[in-house]
């Protein structure tokens, strides 16, 4: 039960430095100092149906990050563990 609470803790620090990135980019953006957080490359491949006459799947993939984002996982990572080892407590 302990490894189930680490893993959502894990996936709720890295769901806020996501949603920070997010939020700092759209902020900076219009600043033009800080506009180099805001950069937004692009990768992925653009969405393809697969018709099985029965089912019929559409599957894409496309990825937007921001500088913001690159750096405020970073500092998630480094932070999760002190997070977790501070939100979820060994039982004994």
């Amino acid at each position: 039960m302990n490894s189930i609470k680490k893993i959502l803790v894990y996936i709720a620090v890295f769901a806020i430095a996501v949603g920070a990135g997010s939020v700092i980019s759209t902020l900076c953006a219009q600043i033009s100092a800080l506009s180099w957080l805001a950069i937004n490359p692009t990768f992925g491949f653009d969405p393809f149906n697969i018709n099985l006459i029965v089912l019929d799947f559409t599957l894409g993939l496309n990825i937007h990050l921001t500088v913001a984002h690159i750096i405020m996982l970073i500092i998630a990572i480094f932070v999760s563990p002190k997070v977790v080892a501070a939100l979820v407590k060994p039982k004994g």
